[in-house]
């Protein structure tokens, strides 16, 4: 190669790298540029995030933590005793206002191992009838009845329906029972006249748990809104409290969240899957057909103490005990008060400060017989201090 092309080559070789190292520091200021813009921007997203939750309540932040999994040293003992008694579900503690312990415990669905959490989905049973409780004081707190008509006024056919009042069956006070268990799937139209034709009477006034008493409700209900008693509660409860978790069935029967009910042993929990037949869940109109997740179930129960979805003044009416008797679907006490459902072999508990501060909310989809899940609530209660 001639002196002259070497030097023509030196020289494209000079520009090439000149070339190079311009635009590699280009891409490298570009990048830094990028860098910093995000990091400006992660600052800015984190600060607007504070100052949208400075102006929050207590209450509110609580809110906002009930469906994501917990587990801290305060609840970790708590934890402890859920395993030893051979707990399986879901399970949401708080303490002083904090979530302590929000998580699962064993399998929503052992044939895919997909575990219980904060989001899975139970049967409430009994629950119900506190919402179903809330649902007619709403229409006695707009004027459109009253707790002390007597049934007779909204459903015909009852022989004592002119003695007995809408408030003694919300407090389990009619005397109504059911012969015998409603054979077949039905309207709704059809199930309150099938139970009333299925009644018997027991003296009135003293108490006796028959959930025939809301199942009648729901009747009362439908008859004075015009509408079904579920839309009726989706619209004015459900919806209000912006509940994601909830609803009737049959639709959790679908819902890949499910948490599908075993029984079996202790040594052998998931022996065996319990099914539910059609009619198990359409004759519990009003009475325990909903499910829910931990973290609704505690927006519903507050929503409701804390006057969003009915007057406080109208639901004091409702529970003006406070000696643990039952009345319009819980079990009140003087600092705090509990629910408890069974259905198709799921259980569910809550106990609650009646402030909200303290709270455990537990939902089983273990049918065992040697757990009492509603003693376990209130033991669990009596040790958040």
């Amino acid at each position: 190669m001639s002196g002259k092309h070497r030097y023509i080559w030196l020289g494209v070789m000079l520009i090439l790298c000149a070339v190079s190292i311009g635009a590699g520091t280009y891409l490298w200021q570009q990048n830094s540029r990028s860098a910093v813009n995000t990091k400006v921007k992660s600052a800015k997203t984190v600060t607007k995030a504070v100052r949208r939750d400075r102006g929050k309540s207590k209450e509110e932040l609580l809110a906002m933590t009930l469906d994501r999994v917990a587990t801290t040293t305060e609840g970790q003992p708590l934890e402890q005793e859920l395993t030893n008694d051979k707990f399986i579900g879901s399970a949401l503690i708080i303490k002083h206002g904090k979530v302590v312990f929000n998580n699962g415990v064993g399998d929503a669905d052992t044939t895919t191992h997909r575990r219980n959490g904060p989001t899975t989905l139970f049967q409430i049973g009994s629950i119900q009838k506190a919402v179903t409780a809330v649902a007619l004081a709403q229409l006695a707190a707009s004027g459109k009845l009253s707790l002390d008509d007597p049934v007779g006024k909204y459903l015909t056919g009852i022989k004592t329906g002119d003695q007995v009042t809408l408030r003694m069956m919300v407090a389990m006070r009619s005397g109504f029972s059911l012969r015998k268990y409603q054979p077949t799937v039905m309207d709704d139209a059809n199930i309150i006249q099938w139970s009333i034709a299925n009644l018997t009477y027991l003296p009135q006034d003293n108490y006796a748990y028959q959930a025939v008493n809301y199942v009648l409700l729901a009747g009362v209900i439908e008859k004075v809104a015009g509408r079904s008693y579920e839309q009726q509660v989706k619209n004015n409860i459900f919806d209000r409290l912006n509940l994601k978790h909830t609803g009737f069935l049959p639709a959790m029967l679908t819902d890949p969240e499910r948490a599908i009910t075993y029984t079996g042993p202790a040594a052998n929990p998931y022996q065996t899957a319990i099914g539910e037949p059609a009619v198990w869940y359409n004759r519990e109109l009003g009475t325990g057909n909903v499910y829910t997740s931990t973290g609704d179930l505690y927006r519903l129960l507050r929503g409701i103490d804390t006057g969003k979805v009915l007057p406080l003044s109208t639901l004091k009416t409702l529970r003006n005990r406070n000696d643990g008797v039952y009345n319009a679907g819980i079990y009140n006490h003087a600092d705090f008060y509990s629910t408890n459902g069974v259905v198709a072999g799921q259980m569910a508990s809550t106990a609650i400060s009646h402030d909200g501060q303290n709270a455990v909310i537990l939902l089983s989809n273990y049918n065992s017989h040697a757990l009492n899940l509603h003693d376990l609530a209130v033991h669990l209660f009596s040790e958040l201090g």
